[in-house]
Parts: C-alpha cells; sequence; structure tokens
C-alpha cells in the first residue's frame, strides 16, 4: 500500500505553516483508503465502539469492503451521517451532560476529517494560539497549569466558562470562520452534513439547529476552531491594555531601608524596640509596588471552554475585560459566559479554581525566614518574599463531599466500606481502589498542600481495608495481619492452584512539595511516522484466522478482556491478548451464534498452523 495520502498530510501542514494559505481540493483527501484504514487504527480499541449508535450497529464487522463502500459514495457526493444516539451522563455538580453516540462508520469519516482540519489549524506551525490547550496533541490540564504557575505578581483573576459552549456553537458563524482557509465547498459541505446529522433520544428524531454535537471525534477541534477567534481577540486586548515596564519600588520599603542603613552606619541612634520596629517593616513591606498605575500586565489561558485571564493592575481594568469579553462572546460567537462560574477573585485573598485546581497569589504567611548552610562559624539568615508567588493547593473540600456522596467515606469524613463494590473480587476492588488513588496522586502531583494528598491516600486505603472486611466478614486487624496495610491480595493462580501474581494499593510513603511536577506531554507526534507504524500493523487485509479464506474478511471485535470472566471465543482472544481478529463472514456468524468448533489457542496465535 502506497502512503499517498500521508505524504499530502505532511505536505498539507507544510503549506499551512502560511496562515494566509487557502485550501482548496481538501475533498479528494476522502477517497484515500489508506486514512481510512488509519483512522480505523486510531478508534477501534476505545470501549465505545462497542456501544450501538441510533443505527443499532458498532465497529464489530468493519472491513475493507466496509472502507470501499464509503469511498465510493464520497465520489457521488452521496454519504450522510446517520443520527446520533444521545444519552445523559452525571456531572460532578449533580447535573447531566448529553453524549451522542455516532454510527461507527460515521466515527472514522470524522476521524478522517478530523486529520485534514488538524494538518490545517495545528500543524508543525500552529494556527491556534499558544495558550490554548484543550484537544491538541501534546497538551493538557497539566501543561495549562504550568503556565498558570508561572503567573506570579498578579492582583486579579477572572475565571471564564462558556455556558453550554458546545451545545450552542452557531452553524452559520463556524462555517464562516472555515471559509477564511477552506474554499473546498464539497469539504465544507460534508462539514455541514456533520453539524446537521442531528439525533435520537429513545424513538424520537432530533434536528441539529446549533451545537456541535458532544462525542463526535471532530466536535473538538471544530470547537476550538470557533474559539480560537476569542484567544485572537484576548491577543489583541492585551497589546492594547499592557504596559511591560517594571514596577517601581515601594517607597514605604525603600524608606525602612534607609533608616536601618543610617542606624548601620552610625549616624542615628535608636531603642532596640524602635530598631526591632523597623526590622519588621522591612519584612513585611513588598519592594516593589503591587499596584503601580504605570504597570499593567495582562496573561491569558485557555482549556476547551474553560479559561482563565489574569492582571497585574487595578480592579476596573479586570471588570472591563470582564465586560467587554462577554460583549465579544454575545456578538462575534453568540455565546453566553455563565454567570455562575465567572468572576473576578482578588488574587491574594480568594481563591481562583481552574481545571479543578485552587489558585491564589502568596500563601497566607507571606514573609518567611530561612537559615542558610553557616560559611565558617556564622549562621547567615535570609528574608524569603512569597508574597508573590502562584500557589497551587488541591481543593480538599470539594474532593472529600465527592468521596462522601459516593460513599467511600462517611457524614464525618472517616473512611467507610463501599457496599456497592462488595459483590466484587477482593482483587478487583483492590484495582478499582487503586485507579482512585494513582489518579489523584498523578493529577495533583505539583501542588503546595501535599499533605492533604498524603490524607486522603489514607481514607481510600482504610476505606478499600473496611470494603474487604465486609467482603470476608473479618476485623480490620485480621486484614492487615493476613494482607498487610497495602491489602495485597491474590490475582492469578497456575493449574496447581499457586499464587502467581497479585494485586496491591500502590501506597505512596513520601509526599514531598515538588511544584514543577507536571505531567506533560512530549510535544506533537510526527503524523507520517504514527500513520506508517498504523498501515503496517492493521489486520484488516489479512486472511481469516480461523478457517484461512480470503474472501470477505471481517474484523471480530470484543469490548472487553475481562480476566476469569470470558466464554466462549473471547476465552482465546484472551489467552492470545487481542480485542480484535479478522475472520472471513461464515466464521463471525458462527462466533456470534455460538457455533464456533474450537479451534485451539496455538493454531490461532499462530495463523499459518491454522490453514494447513
Amino acid at each position: 500500500m502506497d502512503n499517498k495520502g500521508l505524504l499530502r498530510l505532511q505536505k498539507l501542514k507544510t503549506l499551512n505553516a502560511d496562515p494566509n494559505w487557502e485550501n482548496k481540493d481538501l475533498y479528494r483527501l476522502m477517497y484515500m483508503e489508506e486514512l481510512y484504514i488509519i483512522a480505523y487504527e486510531k478508534i477501534k480499541s476505545e470501549p465505545g465502539n462497542m456501544t450501538a449508535g441510533a443505527d443499532n450497529k458498532t465497529i464489530d464487522g468493519f472491513s475493507m469492503s466496509t472502507i470501499n463502500n464509503t469511498i465510493r459514495k464520497m465520489k457521488d457526493q452521496s454519504f450522510d451521517f446517520t443520527r446520533a444516539r444521545r444519552m445523559h451522563i452525571p456531572k460532578a455538580n449533580g447535573k447531566t451532560r448529553p453524549l451522542g453516540i455516532p454510527s461507527p462508520k460515521d466515527k472514522i469519516v470524522q476521524e478522517v476529517i478530523r486529520m485534514i482540519l488538524e494538518c490545517i489549524y495545528d500543524g508543525s506551525t500552529p494556527t491556534f494560539s499558544e495558550r490554548s490547550h484543550g484537544f491538541r496533541d501534546g497538551r493538557g490540564t497539566h501543561s495549562c497549569l504550568q503556565v498558570v504557575r508561572s503567573w506570579n505578581a498578579v492582583s486579579w483573576f477572572i475565571e471564564g466558562d462558556i455556558k453550554g459552549c458546545f451545545d450552542n456553537v452557531d452553524h452559520h458563524v463556524l462555517m464562516d470562520i472555515l471559509k477564511r482557509r477552506i474554499k473546498d465547498q464539497r469539504f465544507l459541505d460534508l462539514i455541514w452534513k456533520t453539524l446537521r446529522a442531528g439525533y435520537m433520544e429513545g424513538n424520537i428524531h432530533h434536528n441539529s439547529i446549533i451545537g456541535t454535537p458532544q462525542g463526535s471525534i471532530v466536535s473538538p477541534i471544530l470547537a476550538n476552531i470557533y474559539l480560537h477567534e476569542f484567544d485572537m481577540w484576548v491577543e489583541d486586548w492585551i497589546a492594547n491594555h499592557e504596559k511591560s515596564q517594571r514596577k517601581r519600588t515601594n517607597p514605604e520599603y525603600t524608606y525602612y531601608v534607609k533608616e536601618l542603613n543610617r542606624i548601620k552606619n552610625g549616624k542615628k541612634r535608636v531603642s532596640p524596640e524602635r530598631y526591632a520596629e523597623l526590622v519588621k517593616g522591612k519584612l513585611h513591606t513588598p519592594s516593589l509596588m503591587h499596584n503601580d498605575p504605570e504597570h499593567i500586565r495582562v496573561v491569558y489561558v485557555r482549556y476547551a471552554d474553560d479559561w482563565l485571564t489574569a492582571i497585574d493592575g487595578p480592579r476596573h481594568l479586570a471588570e472591563k475585560f470582564k465586560a467587554e469579553a462577554t460583549e465579544f462572546f454575545l456578538g462575534k460567537l453568540k455565546l453566553e459566559l455563565s454567570d455562575e462560574k465567572t468572576a473576578i477573585r482578588n488574587a491574594r485573598k480568594e481563591e481562583a479554581v481552574f481545571l479543578g485546581t485552587s489558585i491564589t497569589i502568596g500563601s497566607g504567611d507571606n514573609i518567611v525566614q530561612r537559615s542558610l548552610p553557616p560559611r565558617g562559624k556564622t549562621l547567615i539568615k535570609r528574608r524569603t518574599n512569597t508574597a508573590h508567588l502562584t500557589y497551587m493547593r488541591m481543593p480538599t473540600e470539594k474532593i472529600l463531599k465527592r468521596l462522601r456522596e459516593n460513599g467511600f467515606i462517611d457524614g464525618t469524613n472517616q473512611p467507610q466500606a463501599r457496599r456497592a463494590w462488595i459483590n466484587k473480587e477482593d482483587w478487583e476492588i483492590v484495582e478499582a481502589y487503586n485507579g482512585i488513588i494513582r489518579g489523584y496522586r498523578n493529577y495533583y502531583s505539583f501542588v503546595d498542600n501535599p499533605r492533604s494528598l498524603h490524607y486522603l491516600q489514607y481514607l481510600l486505603q482504610y476505606s478499600c481495608a473496611k470494603t474487604l472486611c465486609n467482603q470476608k466478614r473479618i476485623s480490620l486487624r485480621k486484614l492487615f495481619r493476613k494482607h498487610g496495610v497495602g491489602c495485597k491480595v491474590p490475582k492469578k493462580w497456575d493449574k496447581d492452584g499457586k499464587v502467581i501474581k497479585f494485586s496491591e494499593l500502590a501506597l505512596q510513603r513520601s509526599f514531598k512539595k515538588n511544584r514543577m511536577d507536571f505531567k506533560c506531554g512530549k510535544g506533537p507526534s510526527d503524523q507520517v511516522t504514527l500513520g506508517i507504524k498504523y498501515l503496517t500493523r492493521t489486520k484488516l487485509d489479512e486472511d481469516c484466522v480461523i478457517c484461512g479464506e480470503t474472501e470477505g474478511i471481517q474484523m471480530h471485535h470484543v469490548k472487553h478482556l475481562r480476566k476469569d470472566k470470558a466464554k466462549g471465543f473471547t476465552r482465546i482472544l484472551q489467552a492470545i491478548n487481542r480485542k480484535q481478529v479478522p475472520v472471513c463472514h461464515k466464521c463471525h456468524v458462527g462466533i456470534h451464534i455460538g457455533s464456533y468448533d474450537g479451534i485451539s489457542i496455538k493454531d490461532l496465535a499462530n495463523p499459518a498452523v491454522a490453514r494447513k
């Protein structure tokens, strides 16, 4: 198979390094067979692909024939997207979020569209702003928070949240934005079909008049293209309002320094009480003016539809920014800022909450004296001013509330058994708790209150222990005596019943503060290299692994490979650790109706043997 499609994508990236480049003939990329194969390989293992869409189909049975039929419809422009099946999933605040489940063929086409749009807007020289971090390769919540960590000495935070952003994107405004860079009407029409596909809720058909469908693969990049307009507006606003000269020295601090110098040089004599007062005044007075009217600095960052702006300047400037941003969203993007979540915070007295992290300027105890290692026999003391530093904390109370709601702790914040998990296997309980512990520990690895992480680990450790105690009907003391404080339980046994694998809580002993421990990506990957990797490992063009048939090959998919619970043919897939295998139509039907004749695991692992 040639790599013509990949090379065209690479060329597209190069051309779009020029932000004024106009893309004309994009639709012909939808004829490239290898792009559909790459799209399939990218999304084939996602668990949501085995959830049926409105057409009651899953990705099971996908084949080269499916790709060829899609390309044929693309060529005569008869391809159309089916309605997504809408579900409502709960949010942390008690509300629900609508989620659309598209048809698998739609997902593949959307992934191809997404790859093309990514080459245009987020290639080697991205059109997207450096301040945008959501849904981008090599970026995420930690890269976004890492930028915020450097926002020292700001005075005001403006928290921004767009009310129902994905549900309220105006299709006509979005298409006008796309038309600036895309001059291929057929490709624009295909995106229009994606936006207008609609959804089904129960048996009721709904048309999509506004919004990008949540659950759609192409929706995140379309939202980024839409909100890029706001990023550019903020860039202009900063350029028009920022005054970058250095802050002036605080006159009060200068007074204390001069007075102490006079005393040190013998030009002035004061009482011990007055001297102590001057030293204390110097320690507790900033050396620079916090509210210098001649110095204004504005910084901004966005993750998807959440954004945060910080201003080092007067409050009226923060109010002006919020008012003009609200006007811009309503007038240009036809979106509304959420009154509930959009607020101005005093950076030194109030906490701003952004991406689940509480952010303030200064630690509260702003002036600290630290002893340095002695030089010879002299102990040196130095003032450390932390009033200007950005402090990030894990919102402990909010997380405790979530643990209470989910049954991990009681009303007095004491660990308790999670009764909903008692019927699980003991190793499943331990691994479920491990996932939660690791999740919190990895996400909040950079916080300035690591003791809260230690406390959180303690609560989940004892909740896990109490859940196992309820399951086994033993005391906590007996459990720890038998399984240790890490609740080490057997997971896998050999034929003789000997334990060969254990599950244990991944407890961390030391929780030292590491302010820059952000788990950031490695940067954008090379799409050509990645695409070739997908093409060389695909099984779409292989023979049936059961009978060796070469015609009518389909991919048999399973949702997951749960250990010790698989039956029938899934047990074979479990043994070779594969969720998809190529089979002919006859064998595929036999697998689903349960008439599979029992080929050996060894033969399935080596298809050449199975065909002899």
